[in-house]
């Protein structure tokens, strides 16, 4: 047996058309508030990626190689978002730019239940406005998604990396040697619990990690009115407080300061989607990225937008029951042949996909009772018996397995068959 590298996996066919479903409905979402779609490689230049995403990702977790017969060194893409960057500086869109991409990414994770190596990513963003609406619409889209989906145990936590810089770099006066491991540290809150999180901080800034922790607790209303005293950060808060007002639905939100989100580029709102249970991390995450563009650009361009853990999502909702393993194939119906009508039937099935039913014939020339048991086994509803008394009447039998329905149908009228199908797969659901 050959074996895959860990955290890489096969996708069996009833998974892949799981998968295929949750892609499908995540993207006409996005089409739905008026995203459109880019593609770029899984493949780009290290020096694109390098200093765009903080010292672990890029030491520990990016996928960066050489060839033996090239000079150059090259990475697989650790987001979709700096892949954007580089797609905008060269392409230049109209903007503002609303694009989405469902697409793999890869990070040398330790592989574990919800993280992988090798994973979908469902990103959607927003280039050149820096008004409120645009972060709402990001946070919209999340709630809409997990609504569609019929989750009900989440919540999304925002937070603005504006108030984590007055308060731990000015008003606290934390300075940029300790800053990041200050934020590192916050960031393990949900791994290791607010007491280690207390150790550790008191390890780098001392008796501040009291204050820290005290300010990390403040949820909701508690952030506003704690921020609301500094005069200093009054636009930043009335910012947020635009973002908050232009939510469709209000009830899933949390404001929180212990959310720091790891990724160097974020300089605003930022956000992570949670479900209480299962406890498997965030689900979606994001936020605004003002300066990462001009990094590629050298312009000042605002942008924002937010990412789906697609893989999160699949192995949450299976879990909770939401998801449902049920589907093995795409094939609506089955030509079934014997006592030599096989020419007939083949003829037949390429009719049927004609008008556009997803139709099996056995390619095997396996007796009736072989080609019965292969439907069944792969669930297919509907079966088409073509046998010589059929075709002595220029007719055919359409079987309902799951009703146990036997039709005659003539061989001049199909596109019955077609009608009958597909009216009744579409009423099943």
């Amino acid at each position: 047996m050959y074996n895959l590298p860990s955290g890489l996996r096969d996708f069996p066919t009833e998974i892949k058309i799981l998968r295929n479903k949750i892609f499908s409905k995540i993207e006409e979402i996005f089409k739905r508030f008026g995203f459109d779609p880019i593609e770029t490689p899984t493949i780009e230049y290290w020096d694109t990626l390098k200093g765009k995403y903080g010292e672990e990702a890029e030491n520990k977790l990016i996928w960066r190689f050489k060839l033996p017969y090239s000079d150059k060194e090259y990475a697989l893409r650790y987001d979709q978002t700096v892949p954007l960057a580089r797609f905008f500086s060269n392409h230049r869109p109209a903007l503002p730019f609303k694009r989405y991409v469902i697409d793999k990414s890869y990070r040398y994770e330790n592989p574990q239940r919800g993280r992988y190596r090798e994973f979908y990513q469902a990103d959607f963003d927003i280039i050149g406005s820096k008004n409120p609406e645009s972060d709402a619409e990001i946070l919209n889209i999340v709630n809409f998604i997990f609504k569609e989906f019929n989750f009900s145990n989440y919540k999304i936590i925002i937070n603005d990396r504006e108030f984590l810089r007055f308060i731990f770099e000015k008003n606290l006066n934390i300075n940029e040697e300790k800053i990041k491991k200050v934020y590192t540290i916050i960031d393990k809150l949900d791994k290791i619990g607010i007491e280690n999180v207390k150790r550790e901080l008191n390890n780098v800034v001392g008796e501040l990690s009291d204050k820290i922790v005290e300010i990390i607790s403040l949820k909701n209303q508690e952030v506003i009115d704690y921020l609301s005293k500094y005069e200093e950060i009054s636009k930043e808060i009335n910012y947020f407080n635009n973002i908050l007002d232009l939510l469709n639905d209000k009830s899933k939100i949390e404001i929180n300061l212990s959310l720091v989100r790891g990724l160097d580029y974020y300089t605003g709102m930022i956000y992570e989607a949670i479900v209480e249970k299962p406890k498997i991390g965030s689900l979606s995450g994001g936020g605004r990225y003002d300066n990462l563009l001009k990094l590629f650009t050298n312009e000042e361009i605002p942008a924002v937008g937010g990412s789906i853990g697609v893989e999160r999502l699949i192995d949450a909702g299976i879990e909770l029951g939401i998801f449902k393993i049920d589907k093995k194939t795409y094939t609506e119906i089955c030509v079934i042949y014997f006592e030599d009508t096989f020419k007939d039937a083949w003829n037949i099935c390429n009719k049927l996909r004609e008008i556009g039913l997803n139709c099996y014939i056995d390619l095997m020339r396996r007796d009736f009772n072989k080609q019965i048991k292969y439907a069944v086994d792969k669930d297919i509803r509907f079966l088409l018996i073509v046998g010589k008394k059929e075709l002595s009447e220029n007719s055919v039998l359409l079987q309902d397995r799951y009703t146990k329905e036997r039709i005659k149908i003539s061989i001049n009228n199909l596109e019955d068959i077609y009608r009958i199908v597909k009216n009744r797969i579409e009423n099943s659901y």
